[in-house]
C-alpha cells in the first residue's frame, strides 16, 4: 500500500487556492455510470475493510476525485460515499487515538474529506439540476444526511483529547478549519435552523469544540458573524448559548458575546443587524436571563442607540428581566403581601434586604422613560411590555400607578398604534388591578371614599387612645428646627395619596422636651400587642384605599379622551376604545356610561373586518358594538331567574332612552333593530315592554315613554309588534295618559306610524306596501283630539310642536284621505282663533294658537307634497295593472310611446297641481296662509311673540318647497331671516329651511349661495352648526356648486367648539373622496385664509393647512401645487403671504424627482423673499424632508445636488437681506430728504408796487 505524506495545513491552503493536485486523480466526469460505480464501490469497500486504507495514495486519490467530481455522480453513489467516509471516521475515533502521528493523520484525512464534501454539497444544493448529481432517481437528499455527518463530527470531538497535538496551531487547523467552519456554514440556511433534528447535533459539535478543544473564540466569532449577516440566526444562536450553559456548563461564552455586543454601535442607517441582534437579545433574556442580567449594565447603552430596533429589543429585555426576578422563588419569598393584602407592608429594612427590588425599580424606570421615545415603534413596545408585566404575581402597586398615568397620557399620542396599545394597557390595568382583596373588583369612586372615611375614623379613634403623657410644656410659639425636620421626614416617608387623604389630620409629634419618657414607656408597655397590630392594620388599610382611589382617579381622567377616540378614523383604536368602555362599565367606573352612550353612533360605521399586524382578523365596528351592548345589557345573569332577567333587560333598554338626544335615539333605533333582526331581543322582553307601557300603576313617566319609544324602534323591523296593539296605543298614549303627558303621546304617534310599515321604496317601483285605514278609524279622531287639547304648562307648550309633527305624519302615513282630515283641522283651528276676543287678556292664548295653526299649516304642506308623490305612484300602478288586464300588445305600447305615455300625463298633471293649485288655486286652503306667513315675518314688531315668529319661520320654507313661483317671490325674505333675524332659533331654522328649498329648486339657491355661507360666521353655535351641516349635505350631494367659498368652510376647522371643528373635518374628509375636489379648490382656500379682510391668524392658517394638505397625497397633484405656489410668490406683495406660501410648500411631500425639480425651477419667484427668516426656515425644512426621502426609489437626487441647492438658498437669503437693508436705507434717506424739504421755508418773491 503506497502512502503519501499528508500535512493538513498545506492541503487546506492548496485546496483553498484551487491549486490542489490529486495524486492518481480519476476523471470521473468523463466516465460512464458503471465505471463511476466501480470506482465508488472499490474505495468504499476498502474503507469498510480497513479504515486505515485512506492512507493509501490510490484510495485517497480516488476519494478526492469523488469529492471533486461529485456533481457528475449519481445520488446513490454520493450517498454511498458519504456513508462510507462517516462510518470509517467513526471506526477510527472509536478505537483509542494515541499521540502517534499516524493516528492523528488518519483523523485529519477523514476530516479534510468531510469538510470538502460539506462545502461542495452546500455550494451546489441550490442548483436547478439538484444538489448531488445528474440523476435524481433516488429519494436520498443531502439535508437528510447532515444530522449523520454532525453526529460523526461530534463523536470525533468527544473521542479526541486536547493533548494529542504538540501545538495549538495544529489543533486549530483540524478543529477550527475542518470542523467548526464547515459546520457554521449550516447556520446560513434558514430551513436548517428550523429543524430540531439538525440543530441539536450542530449545537453539540460547536459546544464540544469550544469546551474541549479551545475553540470558544472561534465559535464566538462565528456566532457574531451569523447574527450580523443572517437575520434568521437570532433565536438559534441564543438557543446555542443556552444549550452550552445547560449541557456543558459554559456560561462564560454567552457573557463574552454579550459584552462584545454591548460594545457595538448601531446607526439609524443600519437595517438588518440591529433587528437580528435585538431578536437575539430578547431570546437570550427569555431562556438565559441570568447571563443577560450580569451584563445588563453594559447592554443598557443600547437604550440610547440611534437604531430603533435595538431600542425596542432592550425594552423587551428589561421586561423579561423583571419577569425573571419576579418569578424567582427567592424574590417572591422576600416580597410582602402588601401589594394585594393591606394587612402587610414592606418597611425600609425589608426593602433593603431584597437585593432585586432596586434593580426591578430601575428596569421599570427605563421602560417608562421610553414612553417618550421619538419613534412610534419604540413607544408602542414600551406600552406592550408594561402590558405583559401586568400579569405578574407581584403587582408593584407604585409602578402600576405610574404606568397608568403614562398610559393615559399616551392616549393623546400622534401615533395610532401607540394610542391603540395605550387603550389596551388601560384595559389590562383594570382587569389585573390589585384592589379586589377586601371588597371585590368594583372601582366605584364614591364607594371607596365611603370605605376610606370609615377606616380613617377608626384610625383616629385608635390613635386617640395612645395618649402621650407630658411634662410642663415649654412656652414657645414657634416650632424649632428639629420640629420642622421631623415633620419634613414624616411627610417624605408617607405614601402618595389622593385628594381625599389630604384632608386627614395628622397629629404633630411633640418635642422630646415635652415628653415624659418614663410615663411613655409605661404607656407603651400597657399597650397590648393586639392593639398595635390593629393600629398597623388600619394604617395599611388606609394606604390601600388611598392607592385604590388614586388609580380610580387616573382611569376616570382618561375617559374624556377615550370618548373622543371612539370617533377616530383608525378602526383598530375604535375597537379598543369600545372594549375599554365595556370593561369600565362592568367594573362600575364613573364615566363609563358616557362612553357606552357615545359608542352607539358607531352603528352607522362600515362593518368591514380588520386584519391586524399579526395577521389575525377581527370583526368590524358594528359587530363589535352589538357584542358590547349584548354583553352589558342583554346577556342573562345566571344567578337570576328567567323572569328577573327579562325584567332586567327591559329595564336596561328603557334606561338607555333616559335623557337621550335625538341623535342618540336615532342610533339606538338602528342598533335595536339590528339586534332584534338577529333575535337578541326576545319576545319575552317585548311582552315586558308592553306591560310597562300599559301598566295601570303610577310609574315614572320616563319609564312608560321609554317603553313605547323602544317598541316603536323595533317596529321598524316587524310592524306586527305595534299593529296588533293599536287599541293599547289608543287607550294609553292617545288616551287620558297622553292628554297629560305630551311626550308620551308623541312617542305613541311615532309608534303608530310604524303600523303602515317601513319598507324602503325601490327607485322606479310602482308598488306600495304601506297599510292604510279608513278615516273613520278611531285613531284619527284620537290624533285630532290630542292635537287640539291645550297644553297644561310651559314645558308642554314647547313639547306640543313635536307631538304635532308626529301626529300629522301618522295621519298621512295611515289615512286613506289624510288631506281631508287635515283640511278640517286647519279650518276648525282658524275659526277658533278668529272667534277669540281681541283683548290683552287673551293675547297670549291667541298668539300660541296662531303659532299652532301656522306650524300645522307648514307641516301639512310638506306632507301633502309627499302624499302627492304617493298618489302619482298609485295612479301609475293602476295604469300598469290595467294594461296587463287588457293585454296590451307590443304594438299598442309602441303607439303609446309615439302618442305620449299616459304615465307622463299623470306626472305633468300632478306637477301642475303642485305648482299652480296648492298655493294659487281659487279653492286652495294653503294659499290663504302664504301671504299671512310672509306678513308675520315682515312685521316682527306687530307679531313679536317668539312662538309665532318661530312657527312662521318654519312654515315659510315648507310652503316655498311647493311652488317655484312662490319660492322665487319669498326667497329674499328667507335669506333676510338667515342673516338678520334677531332670534337665533329663527335663524337656525331658516338655514335648515333654505337647505330644503335648495333640494327642491337648486337653481334659485345656487344663484344666492353666498348668502347661505354667511351663517358660518354667525355668533350663535346652533346657527353655525346648522349652516355647516346644510352646506355639507348640499355640496357633497352636488346640489349646489362651490364657487370659491370653501375658504369659509375651512375656517371652521379651527373653530373653538369641537362640534363645529369635527363637522368641518368630516366634511373635508368626505369631500376628499370626490375626485380632485380638495385639490381643485386649494388655491381659493389659501387665498381666502391668507389675504384680505377675511384672513385668519397665522397660527390658525398653519393648523388649517396642515389638515387640508393631508388630502394632497398624489405625486402629480403635489408637483402641480408646488409649481402654482412658487408662482404665487411673484404676485404676493406682503410678507405675511410669503410666510404662508412657504409654510404650504413645507407641508408637501417631496418623494419624486419631479417635485424637487419643480421647486428648484421656481427659484426665481422666491429667491428675493428668502431674507425673511420664517420663509428661509421653511425651505430648510423642505431640504431636510428631501434628504429623508432621498432613499426612495423615485427620488434619485444626489447629496451633491441637494448641497448645491442649499448653497443657492443661503446665497439668495444673504443677498436678499443685503438688498432689503439697502432698500430700507434708501427709503429712510428719501424720507429724511422729504422732511427737510417740507421744513425749508418757501422762497421770497419781490413784490412790485404799482
Amino acid at each position: 500500500m503506497a502512502e503519501v505524506s499528508f500535512v493538513l495545513g498545506e492541503e487546506l491552503a492548496r485546496w483553498q487556492d484551487d491549486e490542489l493536485e490529486i495524486v492518481q486523480e480519476v476523471l470521473l466526469d468523463t466516465q460512464s455510470i458503471d465505471e463511476q460505480s466501480l470506482v465508488v464501490n472499490r474505495v468504499v469497500d476498502a474503507l469498510a475493510n480497513d479504515p486505515v486504507a485512506v492512507q493509501d495514495s490510490e484510495i485517497f486519490g480516488a476519494l478526492e476525485s469523488c469529492v471533486k467530481y461529485h456533481a457528475a455522480l449519481s445520488t446513490k453513489a454520493v450517498h454511498r460515499l458519504l456513508d462510507g467516509i462517516t462510518s470509517a471516521m467513526q471506526a477510527v475515533v472509536t478505537r483509542d487515538v494515541h499521540e502517534d502521528r499516524a493516528d492523528i493523520e488518519l483523523v485529519e484525512r477523514y476530516a479534510f474529506l468531510l469538510q470538502w464534501w460539506i462545502r461542495s454539497l452546500e455550494k451546489q444544493k441550490g442548483n436547478a439540476a439538484g444538489s448531488t448529481g445528474t440523476k435524481q432517481t433516488d429519494s436520498w437528499s443531502w439535508p437528510a444526511s447532515i444530522p449523520t455527518v454532525l453526529h460523526t463530527l461530534a463523536h470525533t470531538l468527544q473521542a479526541l483529547s486536547d493533548h494529542l497535538w504538540k501545538s495549538s496551531a495544529e489543533r486549530d487547523t483540524l478543529i477550527s478549519r475542518c470542523i467548526v467552519q464547515p459546520v457554521c456554514q449550516f447556520l446560513e440556511d434558514e430551513t436548517y435552523m428550523k429543524s430540531s433534528a439538525m440543530k441539536k447535533p450542530l449545537f453539540k459539535v460547536l459546544s464540544l469544540a469550544a469546551k474541549v478543544h479551545g475553540q470558544a473564540l472561534s465559535v464566538q466569532t462565528s456566532v457574531m458573524q451569523s447574527l450580523q449577516y443572517y437575520e434568521h440566526c437570532a433565536e438559534p444562536m441564543a438557543d446555542l448559548l443556552a444549550y452550552m450553559r445547560t449541557e456543558y456548563d459554559m456560561e462564560r461564552l454567552a457573557e463574552d458575546l454579550l459584552r462584545e455586543l454591548a460594545s457595538k454601535t448601531f446607526t439609524s442607517l443600519d437595517s438588518k443587524s440591529p433587528r437580528s441582534f435585538g431578536r437575539f437579545l430578547v431570546r437570550m433574556a427569555e431562556i438565559n436571563p441570568r447571563s443577560v442580567l450580569k451584563q445588563i449594565s453594559l447592554l443598557q447603552t443600547h437604550l440610547d442607540s440611534e437604531s430603533y430596533p435595538i431600542r425596542i429589543a432592550m425594552i423587551e429585555v428589561q421586561g423579561l428581566l423583571i419577569k425573571h426576578l419576579s418569578i424567582n422563588e427567592e424574590f417572591i419569598s422576600m416580597q410582602p403581601e402588601a401589594v394585594t393584602d393591606p394587612g402587610h407592608d414592606m418597611d425600609d429594612e425589608q426593602a433593603n434586604a431584597n437585593p432585586h427590588q432596586k434593580q426591578i425599580d430601575l428596569f421599570f424606570t427605563r421602560i417608562q422613560d421610553r414612553f417618550l421615545d421619538v419613534t412610534t415603534f419604540v413607544r408602542t413596545k414600551a406600552i406592550q411590555t408594561c402590558m405583559s408585566l401586568c400579569d405578574l404575581p407581584v403587582k408593584y402597586a407604585p409602578q402600576r400607578l405610574r404606568i397608568t398615568t403614562l398610559a393615559a397620557r399616551a392616549l393623546e399620542d400622534k401615533g395610532s398604534n401607540v394610542r391603540r396599545n395605550a387603550i389596551a394597557l388601560l384595559i389590562k390595568l383594570i382587569l389585573t388591578h390589585p384592589f379586589g382583596v377586601l371588597h371585590g373588583g368594583e372601582l366605584t369612586k364614591d364607594m371607596w371614599l365611603e370605605r376610606r372615611a370609615v377606616v380613617e375614623e377608626q384610625l383616629q379613634s385608635a390613635e386617640a387612645k395612645l395618649t402621650f403623657p407630658e411634662k410642663e410644656m415649654e412656652m414657645s410659639n414657634e416650632p424649632n428646627e428639629s420640629q420642622v425636620a421631623n415633620a419634613s421626614e414624616e411627610h417624605d416617608s408617607m405614601h402618595p395619596t389622593t385628594e381625599a387623604s389630604s384632608h386627614t389630620t395628622q397629629a404633630r409629634k411633640p418635642r422630646k422636651s415635652q415628653l415624659d419618657i418614663e410615663a411613655l414607656q409605661a404607656s407603651q408597655q400597657a399597650t397590648t400587642h393586639e392593639d398595635q397590630a390593629k393600629l398597623m392594620q388600619l394604617r395599611l388599610t388606609l394606604r390601600y384605599y388611598d392607592d385604590a382611589l388614586l388609580f380610580i382617579e387616573k382611569i376616570e381622567q382618561a375617559i374624556p379622551i377615550l370618548v373622543q377616540l371612539l370617533a377616530s378614523t383608525f378602526k383598530a383604536e375604535v375597537l379598543e376604545s369600545m372594549d375599554f368602555f365595556r370593561i369600565a362599565h362592568e367594573y362600575q367606573i364613573r364615566g363609563a356610561e358616557q362612553g357606552v352612550r357615545a359608542m352607539v353612533h358607531l352603528i352607522w360605521a362600515k362593518d368591514n373586518a380588520l386584519v391586524m399586524e399579526d395577521g389575525s382578523q377581527i370583526k368590524g365596528v358594528r359587530s363589535r358594538l352589538m357584542e358590547v351592548y349584548r354583553a352589558l345589557y342583554f346577556d342573562p345573569y345566571p344567578e337570576l331567574s328567567r323572569a328577573e332577567n327579562v325584567a332586567r333587560i327591559a329595564r336596561n333598554m328603557i334606561q338607555l332612552t333616559f335623557d337621550a338626544t335625538l341623535a342618540e335615539l336615532t342610533s339606538l333605533e338602528q342598533l335595536f333593530s339590528l339586534m332584534y333582526s338577529e333575535q337578541i331581543v326576545s319576545q319575552d322582553v317585548i311582552q315586558k315592554l308592553w306591560e310597562v307601557y300599559a301598566s295601570p300603576k303610577k310609574i315614572a313617566k320616563a319609564q312608560r315613554q321609554g317603553a313605547i319609544l323602544i317598541l316603536g324602534m323595533l317596529a321598524t323591523v316587524d310592524r306586527e309588534l305595534v299593529a296588533n296593539q293599536v287599541e293599547t296605543l289608543l287607550g294609553i298614549g292617545l288616551g287620558s295618559l297622553g292628554m297629560h303627558d305630551i311626550t308620551l303621546a308623541k312617542y305613541t304617534a311615532l309608534a303608530l306610524q310604524r303600523v303602515s310599515g317601513s319598507a324602503k321604496k325601490v327607485k322606479g317601483a310602482l308598488s306600495d306596501a304601506n297599510v292604510r285605514y279608513p278615516m273613520a278609524h278611531p285613531m284619527f279622531a284620537r290624533l285630532r283630539a290630542i292635537l287640539q287639547s291645550p297644553p297644561q304648562d310651559a314645558l308642554q307648550q314647547d313639547a306640543w310642536f313635536g307631538l304635532a309633527e308626529h301626529a300629522i305624519q301618522a295621519i298621512y302615513a295611515l289615512g286613506e284621505q289624510p288631506d281631508a282630515l287635515c283640511t278640517e283641522l286647519i279650518q276648525q283651528m282658524t275659526r277658533i282663533i278668529l272667534a277669540m276676543p281681541n283683548s290683552p287678556a287673551s293675547a297670549c292664548d291667541s298668539n300660541y294658537l296662531l303659532a299652532q295653526l301656522l306650524f300645522i299649516v307648514g307641516h301639512v304642506a310638506l306632507k301633502q307634497i309627499v302624499y302627492m308623490e304617493l298618489v302619482e305612484r298609485e295612479l301609475k300602478r293602476r295604469k300598469a295593472e290595467s294594461d296587463q288586464v287588457n293585454g296590451a300588445t307590443k304594438k299598442n305600447s309602441e303607439l303609446e310611446q309615439v302618442a305620449g305615455n299616459a304615465e307622463d300625463d299623470v306626472g305633468d298633471m300632478l306637477a301642475f297641481i303642485k305648482e299652480r293649485e296648492l298655493l294659487f288655486g281659487p279653492q286652495s286652503l294653503l294659499g290663504l296662509y302664504g301671504p299671512l306667513v310672509a306678513h308675520i315675518l315682515q312685521n316682527t314688531s306687530n307679531y313679536s311673540n317668539e312662538f309665532v315668529q318661530r312657527a312662521a319661520a318654519l312654515t315659510l320654507p315648507k310652503l316655498m318647497c311647493i311652488s317655484s313661483e312662490f319660492c322665487e317671490t319669498h326667497l329674499p325674505l328667507l335669506l333676510r331671516l338667515v342673516k338678520a333675524a334677531p332670534d337665533p332659533i329663527v335663524r337656525a331654522n331658516a338655514v335648515i329651511g333654505l337647505g330644503d328649498v335648495a333640494i327642491c329648486f337648486g337653481t334659485l339657491i345656487d344663484e344666492n349661495s353666498d348668502r347661505l355661507y354667511a351663517g358660518l360666521n354667525d355668533e350663535n353655535l346652533n346657527v353655525k352648526k346648522n349652516t355647516l351641516m346644510v352646506l355639507t349635505h348640499l355640496i357633497l350631494n352636488g346640489m349646489i356648486k362651490v364657487k370659491g367659498q370653501l375658504g369659509e368652510m375651512a375656517k371652521c376647522l379651527e373653530d373653538r367648539d369641537p362640534r363645529i371643528s369635527d363637522l368641518a373635518k368630516l366634511f373635508f374628509s368626505e369631500l376628499a373622496t370626490k375626485e380632485n375636489a380638495v385639490y381643485n379648490n386649494l388655491p381659493d382656500i389659501i387665498s381666502h385664509l391668507s389675504s384680505g379682510q377675511q384672513a385668519v391668524d397665522e397660527e390658525v392658517f398653519a393648523n388649517t393647512m396642515r389638515f387640508i394638505f393631508t388630502f394632497i397625497d398624489k405625486e402629480r397633484q403635489a408637483e402641480n401645487v408646488i409649481e402654482k405656489l412658487c408662482q404665487r410668490f411673484r404676485l404676493s406683495p406682503e410678507e405675511r403671504q410669503w410666510r404662508d406660501i412657504a409654510y404650504c410648500l413645507s407641508l408637501l411631500p417631496y418623494r419624486s424627482e419631479r417635485s424637487i425639480k419643480k421647486l428648484v425651477e421656481g427659484l426665481p419667484f422666491y429667491q428675493d423673499k428668502l431674507y425673511q427668516p420664517e420663509v428661509y426656515k421653511r425651505f430648510t425644512e423642505i431640504l431636510a424632508k428631501m434628504r429623508q426621502g432621498k432613499a426612495s426609489a423615485n427620488a434619485k437626487t444626489s447629496d451633491a445636488d441637494l448641497r448645491e441647492f442649499e448653497e443657492i438658498l443661503k446665497q439668495a437669503a444673504s443677498q436678499g437681506a443685503e438688498d432689503h437693508a439697502a432698500a430700507n436705507a434708501a427709503s429712510s434717506q428719501m424720507a429724511r430728504t422729504e422732511r427737510r424739504r417740507a421744513q425749508r421755508p418757501p422762497p421770497r418773491r419781490n413784490a412790485q408796487r404799482a
